[in-house]
């Protein structure tokens, strides 16, 4: 390599998986980072030769797509690419970081077709190239520190890559947002809440979490699971070995828990992987292992994956450490992330509250167990428990202030929030909490707008909490607030779409009429490709009808419009009728739109549904006015 390489990240790829590479590239570009891809169709030729050589030479990460593809193709210049980075590793001092293979689908390691060199580092897999933000997070890291040595990073060196251990998955974000209309209604809350648009999960938050800037001047002490100190030794103790210093950093980086990033835990995650890999046998290891798997599933990735590793890891645990506290722990918090198990989850949790009474951690994951299934009052009790604890924690004030929302106490409620922000001002989850507290519930606009001039303009890094906070901003026309918000999203929102979709709503806002069209002939290649794959996806359907009537070809919308009509009248409950709404409105249909409407608030519902969407969204204007709109503006919100 150069002597002075560029800060820039190669792509090499098949050219079958070309678009998998583009969504790579995009949501890495995104980030603000410099990427080389190369799009030519017509690869070859000696000044192409040489440029890709010389990019070869001076980037600082090379990531290799592997794919079936590139399994299927025993010869291409791909392969070629992939020589040519192995030779530069040759020219860098030991374990410093360059090759980051990425698997967009289920190819193997241990089968796979790949040069020596790639099987001796670090594998992110991201099933269908659908880029998270901890896989964008981990490229940041290995750029902003490439002269630090892998096991700096909590990387494996070239060599030491323990046997049979897996690769880290960075899995897409199969999270589970609002069943709400882009455009109006966010979250629906059908648990008695009034409060809110925020998606109530069954887990300890919905939270979002403060952004890297928050930095460390304004992040509070990391919490101990129990209110000592995190690395639990007397001062005669014996020296911690490798594997329990590991353990000490990890739990140091991942127990703030809410007010941790997406950086944090992934780095957590890396640093107790190599200590399961030192000594498999460390019941203990593998309990803070299953505990950020947890974490990971509960505020960043809702996929599947984590759930799964969370529960394997903590069956590891506890048969290794029977009797270990923090493994009962990690046992009966990996079964509340099964339906089928959750009601013994919670029969552990409360066995391990008794034991552990002064553990915070563990009783306020008790108190979200019992949110989780509605059990509000019983939950309350065990917020108000680890609320008492030594330590002032701002999560969990945060966390009762859900609940009481969820119990109608908005006064206390607001004031949890407030106790919270008192220790931890830059806690983006109580931040926009607070927010929607004051513009839903109090309908109080100016206190509203006083609020968030107070908020630190960080990036969000929850996906969920993200999405409603932007809403928020839009709500209070502050599109670049709202594009800020959503800048560490995916480039797809699980449950509503393209978030370029989102980007051009703001832009065009803030009179940004060129952006809004780039990030519309974005988003509409984004949905067209997914429904390549997906072709009877609602949905996605509804996504491009949307795109193409802001992009004002209203002929192409309206086919699109009826046909998704139709399913939903068949049953299709994939979109509900505020979305459909929405839709109808854009292709200029404001009658079917209401009578969409009337349905979506009917008494008959009997469930609470904010209509905080409905008063301030600039979508719903073309109805403003209207008396069929305006009598269901006025007629009051139900309890339950």
């Amino acid at each position: 390599m150069s002597a002075t390489p560029t800060q820039a990240i190669f792509l090499s790829y098949a050219r079958d998986d070309a678009a998998a590479a583009r969504r790579l590239a995009e949501a890495l570009r995104s980030a603000g980072l410099d990427v080389w891809f190369d799009e030519n169709e017509l690869r070859g030729g000696d000044a192409w030769d040489a440029k890709i050589r010389k990019q070869i030479n001076d980037c600082t990460l090379f990531l290799p797509v592997i794919s079936q593809h590139t399994e299927e193709r025993t010869k291409g210049y791909f392969r070629l690419e992939w020589k040519l980075a192995v030779d530069q590793t040759h020219l860098l001092a030991e374990g410093v970081p360059f090759i980051t293979p990425v698997v967009i689908d289920d190819t193997k390691e241990a089968n796979a077709s790949v040069p020596a060199e790639f099987l001796r580092v670090q594998w992110t897999r991201l099933p269908g190239a659908l880029p998270t933000p901890q896989f964008v997070a981990q490229i940041k890291r290995l750029l902003a520190t490439p002269q630090k040595s892998a096991m700096e990073l909590g990387l494996p060196r070239p060599g030491h890559r323990g046997a049979g251990a897996a690769s880290p998955t960075s899995q897409p974000v199969g999270r589970r947002v609002p069943a709400a209309a882009w455009m109006g209604a966010l979250a629906v809350v059908a648990v008695g809440i009034a409060a809110t648009f925020f998606a109530t999960r069954k887990s300890e938050s919905a939270s979002a979490v403060t952004s890297p800037q928050a930095g460390a001047a304004t992040r509070p002490p990391a919490l101990s699971l129990s209110n000592g100190p995190t690395a639990e030794k007397s001062p005669a103790a014996a020296p911690l070995s490798e594997t329990r210093q590991l353990v000490a950093k990890a739990r140091a980086l991942y127990e703030p828990w809410d007010l941790a990033t997406p950086d944090d835990f992934a780095l957590a995650d890396d640093l107790l992987k190599r200590a399961v890999t030192l000594d498999p046998s460390d019941g203990e290891a593998w309990a803070a292992y299953a505990l950020v798997a947890c974490g990971t599933g509960m505020i960043f990735d809702y996929s599947a994956t984590w759930r799964l590793a969370a529960r394997s890891r903590a069956e590891k645990a506890i048969k290794l450490a029977p009797d270990s506290p923090q493994a009962r722990f990690a046992w009966a918090f990996g079964l509340r992330f099964d339906p089928q198990t959750q009601d013994e989850a919670i029969r552990l949790l409360r066995e391990e509250v008794a034991r552990q009474p002064t553990n915070r951690f563990v009783v306020r994951i008790l108190g979200a167990a019992l949110r989780g299934i509605g059990q509000y009052e019983q939950a309350l009790i065990y917020y108000d428990k680890a609320a008492a604890l030594p330590g002032n924690d701002p999560v969990t004030h945060y966390n009762r202030g859900q609940v009481l929302e969820q119990l109608w106490r908005f006064d206390e409620a607001e004031a949890a929030y407030d106790e919270a922000l008192a220790v931890a001002p830059r806690f983006a989850s109580a931040n926009w909490r607070k927010l929607n507290l004051l513009l839903d519930i109090r309908r109080d606009l100016p206190r509203a707008q006083a609020h968030l001039a107070k908020i630190p303009p960080d990036p969000i890094a929850n996906e969920v909490s993200a999405h409603n906070a932007y809403w928020i901003a839009v709500f209070l026309k502050e599109p670049a607030r709202a594009l800020i918000v959503l800048s560490q999203s995916n480039d797809f929102l699980a449950g509503v779409g393209p978030k370029a979709t989102l980007t051009a709503l703001a832009h065009r806002m803030a009179g940004n009429e060129d952006a809004a069209r780039t990030d519309l002939k974005a988003a509409l290649r984004l949905v067209e490709e997914r429904l390549t794959a997906q072709p009877n996806d609602t949905q996605l359907l509804a996504n491009k009808a949307e795109i193409l009537a802001l992009q004002g070809d209203r002929t192409a919308a309206e086919p699109l419009v009826r046909e998704v009509r139709q399913r939903r009248g068949a049953g299709d409950r994939s979109i509900n009728n505020e979305r459909m709404a929405y839709l109808l409105i854009l292709v200029n249909q404001p009658d079917a739109a209401l009578t969409a409407l009337e349905s979506r608030f009917s008494p008959a519902t009997r469930s609470y549904i904010s209509k905080v969407g409905l008063r301030y969204d600039p979508s719903w204007d073309p109805l403003r006015g209207n008396p069929r709109f305006e009598a269901l503006l006025k007629a009051p919100e139900l309890k339950k």
